[in-house]
This record gives C-alpha cells, structure tokens and sequence, in this order.
C-alpha cells in the first residue's frame, strides 16, 4: 500500500467514527447553526463525510483518482451547509446531494477538458448536459433550442452560444481517426520519487503541528485561504461562503492566525522546510 493509499484509508477510518444524525438530531443541530453556535457547523460536516464518498465512488474511473473527488465532493458540502432551511421539512442529505455531485462534476469537466474555462461557464455547461439528460429520459428525444432556453432561463442566442462551446470543447478521451485518443499520445505527468513522497510527508506533518498553535476557526481559514484542503488558495468571497463569516470576518481571523504562526517559536519548526 503506498502512501496515498494509507493516507485515504486512514481517512475512511476516522470518517467513520462519527455517526450519522438521525432526523431530530439534525434539526437540533442546524437550530444551533442558525443561533450561531460554531460547533454546529463540524459537526454537520462530520456526519456527512461518509455520505460524500458514497457520491465521489460514483464517479470513480472518469480520470480523477477517488480521493480528489471525495475532496470535491467535499467543497460541495460545505458550501451548501448555509443554502439548506432544516425548517421545510427535508432531510439535509437530500438537499445537499445535489450540490456535492455539481462539485464533482465540475472538476470532472475542468479536470478533463483541454480548454479551461471560466467558473461560471463551466458550471452552466454542466446544468446544460444534466437539462438535456433529463429531458431526453422524460419525453424520448432530444431538446430542442427552445425547450433548452426555457429551461436555463437564458435567451435562444445566448444557449445556441453555450451549445457551441460545449459541442467545441475537445476530451482528452476522444478518439482521432487513427483509434488514439488524445490521452494516449500525450506525456504522462511525472511521478514523485518515494524521496520526494516522504519528504512531502514531512512537510506536512510539520505544517499540521504548526497550525495546531491555532484555533479551530483560525484552522480551518488558513486552510481554505492557503488551498490546503482544495489544493488551490480560495478567495475571500468562497472562503467566507463555506465558514460563514463575512469576508471582513475571514480578513480578520486570517491576519491573526498568520500573526500567531509569525511567532519566533513557530518560524523555527518550518524554518528547515522554507
């Protein structure tokens, strides 16, 4: 078992220690949640990390290994913690389901396509692919323009626009005349060296034993606003969304972390990896 292997079984372990809410129990805990009690939120997230993988393992062989798409899965989740109203009567992982599967799909869609586009773009090329999913499975046939306008709420222009770019986008997956695809023929990614691994190892158990001079709420801002978690740095607006503040609150707790983490007695045990 290599490391990235133990390290996502190590995960699946700990994930689950923590028990699924039963319905009562959820409208408890999003009633703390909306009275402003910050133990509520982790312990929202927690009970549903098992409920994420059994999405992200949907999804497993589409080009992304399971652990990137649990993370996915993961973002998914926080984010649509602050959209769910526990007084209409739904079970939040009814709700959230949803949601977690849009994360994945759309790294699937950025992970897979050779031209990147933007956030926006990307996420109304998936609701046009799920639109056009549902309506063939609902009346038999294809949609027409003006069946797919209606339903994106986007004039006929606009989503004949949309259906070029989607139909532009070239797949890595897409097979040329000679029967390659262009993933066949492109330079695989370099492999880390087993140096390199334990190295990255160290680096990030040094990492993790600093950021444990914080808080939790310093914690889990630094990691959302440095791309620990997300493997790229988020920005002030997504990362007050997920830990919901305002984005003045995340500046605030951020440049208060970072001046713990300044501290001399900090630097030195990171000193060796700067």
């Amino acid at each position: 078992m290599d490391a990235k292997e133990s390290s996502l079984k190590a995960y699946l372990d700990e994930i689950g220690n923590h028990p699924i809410l039963t319905k009562e129990q959820e409208v408890e805990v999003f009633t703390r949640l909306r009275n402003g009690d910050p133990t509520a939120r982790e312990a929202i997230i927690r009970s549903n990390l098992r409920f994420v993988i059994r999405i992200a393992r949907q999804f497993v062989g589409r080009g992304m290994p399971l652990e990137d798409l649990i993370q996915e899965g993961n973002i998914g989740l926080m984010e649509v913690i602050n959209k769910f109203d526990h007084r209409k009567g739904f079970r939040f992982s009814t709700y959230a389901a949803f949601w977690i599967r849009q994360s994945i799909q759309q790294a699937l869609r950025k992970h897979s396509n050779l031209i990147r586009l933007p956030m926006r773009k990307s996420r109304l090329l998936g609701v046009l692919s799920d639109v056009v999913e549902k309506h063939r499975n609902t009346h038999g046939r294809e949609p027409s323009l003006c069946d797919l306008a209606q339903a994106l709420d986007l004039s006929e222009e606009n989503t004949a626009l949309l259906l070029r770019m989607r139909d532009s986008i070239l797949s890595l997956d897409e097979t040329q005349e000679d029967g390659v695809s262009l993933r066949d023929v492109l330079p695989a990614p370099p492999t880390a060296s087993p140096v390199d691994r334990v190295a990255s190892q160290e680096r990030s158990a040094r990492v993790r034993e600093v950021l444990n001079h914080l808080t939790e709420k310093e914690r889990h801002v630094v990691r959302l606003r440095f791309g620990f978690d997300t493997e790229k740095p988020l920005s002030l607006r997504r990362t007050s969304r997920l830990v919901g503040l305002s984005q003045e609150g995340v500046r605030r707790v951020e440049q208060k972390a970072l001046s713990k983490l300044r501290r001399p007695s900090i630097c030195m045990k990171v000193a060796g990896l700067l």
